[in-house]
């Protein structure tokens, strides 16, 4: 008898608390959003969002957000809205407790700005996407210009390894070279202030021009780039601090453990 008492007592403690549960979640359901709170992630010092343009963004998609009951608050769909925005890297929207909705966003990160031999220009940001102008601002990255061939295509993605056979078309355009390396002038500190211009010649091949010099330094493809820019380091250091950096007109350094100029 003792034991049956104890079992409807448990039974009536979960019922209650189920009901009350019931209660909280549908009153919390019809709370109104009472805040908005919008941070942004940038992993340079290129800036081409801010919340203001992220709630300008949310009016041309017809979302609202505060004010409204967090019953018609999905914070997926907002996620999934704001991955759409082609400067967006990820969002992640929360409904906390007080009834504020938190969004974090993560912006792209630029790494070259394109300008194709149809004069199409763009970015190509650090994950391989493609990324289009900012009318409000312009990042401060390489340059990336000359036979460009390839089109701007919001869906490419450049970040593929270079084993995979399927992934060859990308492989060998002008666009993944320029992608692999602004990402390694990127990565070294001392490459991002030197180098100012990325050309692809008519045979496909790099030429790099820096911010000190007139010089050209021809660097072929991009295989070896450890080797390549290694070399052109150590000949900047031990061969143009000693004799000027006005001395030749070309570093050529396409060639395995050796670096080639010409004088002007």
């Amino acid at each position: 008898m003792k034991r049956i008492l104890i079992i409807s007592l448990w039974v009536v403690l979960v019922a209650g608390l189920a009901v009350s549960l019931g209660f909280v979640g549908k009153a919390h359901d019809q709370t109104i959003c009472s805040s908005l709170d919008i941070r942004i992630k940038y992993k340079s010092d290129d800036f081409f969002l801010t919340s203001e343009d992220v709630l300008g963004y949310f009016t041309s998609k017809g979302i609202k957000i505060k004010g409204q009951p967090l019953s018609e608050i999905d914070p997926e769909a907002i996620e999934s809205a704001l991955k759409t925005n082609p400067y967006i890297e990820n969002a992640e929207v929360y409904v906390e407790l007080n009834a504020n909705v938190k969004i974090v966003i993560t912006q792209k990160m630029p790494l070259a700005r394109v300008v194709n031999k149809f004069d199409q220009s763009f970015y190509i940001d650090d994950q391989g996407a493609l990324i289009p102008l900012n009318p409000k601002y312009s990042a401060r990255v390489v340059v990336a210009n000359g036979f460009i061939n390839e089109f701007y295509v919001p869906s490419l993605n450049l970040n593929i390894k270079d084993s995979e056979g399927a992934d060859s078309v990308i492989a060998n355009t002008s666009l993944y070279k320029i992608y692999k390396i602004a990402s390694y002038i990127n990565k070294d500190e001392f490459w991002k202030a030197q180098i100012e211009e990325i050309f692809i010649d008519s045979k496909g091949e790099i030429e790099l021009y820096c911010k000190v010099g007139d010089f050209k330094v021809l660097f072929g493809d991009i295989d070896n780039l450890d080797i390549k820019f290694q070399n052109l380091f150590y000949f900047f250091k031990n061969g143009l601090n000693k004799i000027g950096w006005s001395k030749y007109s070309t570093v050529n350094v396409k060639f395995k453990n050796q670096v080639v100029c010409s004088k002007l």
